[in-house]
């Protein structure tokens, strides 16, 4: 009976993904970054299949260089969400393509170090990814905010698997070393295969980003602790959301509505951080629940119907937020609630 690794089943899985994403029209088909990533992973899971499979070590020295490259490639992937730093450009990302040239080498010279070079990568790349993923979802202002929680526990979940996998490695490297490797097959299946496939179906999910370009505007106030500013700020982007129903824009994101309003998006998320206690996901969700609520009880359109035009695009968030914010599903608010007008 000819043998299958499963790494090998994770790889198709993956390139399923990956080509549901782009012929769906989602967000895969315009970022490009993640495209390329999902592919890496999937290559990345064929040749563990070969190496712990079949006991093939010929293409170990591939495997090695890009397991370099997939951790600085994750990290280019979410910057890409990040407006005033997210354009790549090789005169100022140069410097994330050492990890790869350093495993280039090592494998040319002196491959004994290349399990340091690794775990050092892993780390690196995943303490930054890390460090923003703590930023919270406001930090990725380029995605469409209602899109940004999804992309937001992508952030997370690569960022904890990177500092993971430098973990494997580390133990793998002391199995070797001491045990004869007798563990490490058995770890690379349990660990590092489930992990590409988590991996990728992170990156499949991920935020689609606002096509438009736009310069970051300046923020004239750096002192960003004064109530009175964040009332103003706040006020402010009330008003536009109430007059001008914004919120019902489907690919709204921080960046797109600090243009709106003329104010950076630095100082909307704060305002509406310290005042409301929340990211302004959850803030313009807010007002998308109120306008569903309202058709709810003033007319008898579908619940799917009501909530593509409040600007709500997948019913896991509109479920998700709508419970967050009323108590209950929409279906039980029309039945049980036909007289209330909800307000954020």
């Amino acid at each position: 009976m000819l043998f299958i690794p499963l790494s090998f089943v994770v790889a198709l899985l993956l390139l399923v993904f990956l080509a549901q994403g782009i012929l769906s029209g989602g967000a895969l088909q315009k970022s490009r970054l993640f495209q390329i990533l999902i592919i890496l992973y999937a290559v990345l899971s064929v040749l563990i299949g070969i190496r712990w499979g079949y006991g093939v070590l010929a293409f170990l020295p591939l495997q090695s260089i890009l397991a370099a490259s997939w951790a600085s490639l994750a990290w280019l992937s979410f910057r890409s969400f990040v407006r005033e730093g997210g354009s790549i450009s090789f005169s100022k990302d140069w410097y994330h393509l050492s990890p790869t040239v350093l495993v280039v080498a090592l494998v040319e010279v002196w491959p004994d170090p290349i399990d340091i070079a690794l775990i050092a990568t892993y780390l690196f790349y995943g303490l930054a990814l890390l460090r923003l993923a703590l930023s919270g979802p406001d930090r990725l202002n380029a995605v469409r905010l209602s899109e940004a929680p999804r992309t937001h526990l992508a952030l997370w979940v690569t960022a904890i698997i990177l500092i993971a996998f430098a973990g494997v490695d580390i133990f793998i490297s002391y199995d070797f070393r001491f045990m004869d490797g007798e563990l490490s097959g058995m770890v690379v299946s349990l660990a590092n295969v489930p992990a590409l496939l988590i991996l990728g179906i992170a990156a499949s999910v991920i935020g689609q980003t606002v096509t438009e370009q736009g310069s970051e505007l300046e923020d004239i106030n750096s002192e960003h602790n004064m109530e009175p500013e964040d009332r103003e700020v706040l006020a402010r982007i009330e008003k536009l959301i109430e007059e001008k129903s914004i919120y019902q824009d489907c690919d709204l994101s921080l960046d797109r509505l600090a243009r709106k309003s003329g104010i950076t998006s630095r100082r909307i998320s704060g305002a509406i951080n310290r005042l409301k206690g929340q990211n302004v996901s959850q803030f313009v969700n807010e007002y998308r629940v109120a306008e569903v609520c309202r058709r709810l009880v003033e007319t008898d359109e579908t619940i799917t119907s009501i909530m593509f035009e409040a600007g709500f695009q997948t019913k896991s968030n509109f479920n998700r937020e709508f419970k967050r914010v009323t108590g209950q599903s929409p279906k039980d608010w029309r039945q049980e609630y036909p007289d209330v007008r909800y307000r954020p």
